[in-house]
């Protein structure tokens, strides 16, 4: 059950992880991305690995066995060694390196056991809406394996520096775990077990607000399985940690495919003013020049910037994603869309589906949360903080 502690503000703390072994480049075979950006040919590949997390963060089978497999495979690595429980309660602290449009980032974050009592719901700010078949399957595998497999992300206020002091003291030391994630993002980790340190983060953590940028899902499903079961355990969540003042951390926004081009493009030509490029870039330029929040790409075998019109009226959050799911395609369904990271991807995806991409305008962390402020939830996979954490460095599990 919770501690006293977490009556009011935001309850962060260590916890005992399950975890592989550490050693160095032990990570690479161990790690997996999360569930929901493995697709059938990267999740034979990594099963072929008998010792990969995707063994219980995406198990092998249908509906009606794959939940049992994870447990299975959960039981069967602790009780033979392959996985073992730190002693003490941990802040596991990751940092990753990767390349982004042609430049190297390094962001450091922590993983955490993130309270789900009410007092910390309340300081937990989501920004997008999420859809029912992702929770039903992600509550069923947290009802069988009783753990957390994979860690939600989220974003605090650390402006003084009062987290990231005690974070960059600890990369003093050599790195006890290393290796490279499918993405050939670099990674290196270190537990804090200190208590002098784990409570100068917990307190320091305490008053802020938290932004998830990835997890709405697992973080919905935990916290309805929690408040209905009261399970011994099941009152935290694994959290990945980063401050939003971290250089390496890069959020873009998620653009759309759709296949009914032709409507697309009618509701365009009466919303908006429409202005020819002449290749993707110049495309993408422009839509970063654009001053309204609001402005948009459309590819089609056509180019073109649009620029809602004054007639086109905004919307309450001031957020791109929402003004094209309300005024450009209203009455689609999320799952009909296809979902894309890249604007080159996303042309790409147009072209093989004889659709329409419609390329979304950048923004700020510090955006969302206004967004999110002014007009509550936005529309699914609005945004993508990239890189993903991977699964398999710590997992939570409830005893």
């Amino acid at each position: 059950m919770p501690s006293k502690k977490s009556s009011s503000g935001l309850t962060v703390d260590p916890f005992r992880g399950v975890r592989f072994p550490y050693g160095r480049g032990t990570l690479s075979s161990a790690m997996c991305p999360p569930y929901d950006v493995i697709g059938p040919d990267l999740a034979r590949a990594l099963r072929a690995n008998r010792l990969s997390a995707v063994h219980l963060e995406l198990p092998r089978g249908d509906s009606s066995v794959k939940y049992a497999n994870a447990r299975r495979a959960l039981v069967r690595w602790r009780a033979d060694g392959t996985l073992l429980q730190d002693d003490a309660p941990c802040f596991y602290l990751v940092e990753q390196v990767f390349r982004f449009e042609g430049r190297v980032y390094r962001r450091t974050g922590m993983l955490a056991a993130l309270g789900l009592e009410d007092a910390t719901a309340r300081r937990v700010l989501k920004h997008e809406k999420t859809l029912p078949k992702h929770k039903a399957d992600r509550i069923r595998l947290l009802r069988k394996v009783k753990a957390n497999t994979s860690p939600i992300f989220g974003i605090f206020s650390d402006p003084g520096r009062r987290v990231r002091s005690v974070l960059d003291r600890v990369k003093r030391r050599s790195p006890e775990a290393t290796g490279k994630d499918t993405a050939g993002v670099s990674y290196r980790v270190w537990r804090i077990q200190d208590p002098e340190k784990t409570r100068a983060i917990t307190a320091a953590i305490r008053s802020k607000k938290l932004l998830i940028a990835d997890g709405h899902h697992r973080y919905e499903v935990a916290r309805e399985y929690w408040m209905k079961t009261r399970e011994r355990g099941a009152d935290r969540i694994l959290a990945y940690l980063v401050a939003e003042e971290d250089p390496g951390l890069v959020v873009n926004p998620t653009h759309r495919v759709l296949e009914n081009a032709a409507e697309v493009r009618a509701a365009a030509r009466r919303l908006c003013r429409l202005q020819g490029q002449r290749s993707l870039g110049a495309l993408e330029r422009a839509i970063g020049r654009a001053r309204s929040p609001y402005a948009f790409g459309l590819v089609d075998g056509g180019l073109d910037l649009a620029v809602p019109a004054s007639k086109a009226s905004g919307v309450s959050t001031r957020f791109a994603t929402e003004w094209l799911a309300r005024r450009l395609f209203p009455g689609v369904d999320a799952h009909d869309i296809v979902y894309c990271h890249g604007s080159r991807e996303a042309a790409r995806e147009a072209r093989k589906r004889r659709g329409v991409a419609v390329l979304v305008k950048g923004f700020s962390v510090a955006e969302i949360r206004k967004a999110v402020e002014r007009g509550g939830l936005l529309p699914q996979k609005s945004t993508y903080f990239y890189p993903k954490i991977a699964t398999g460095i710590a997992f939570r599990v409830f005893r």
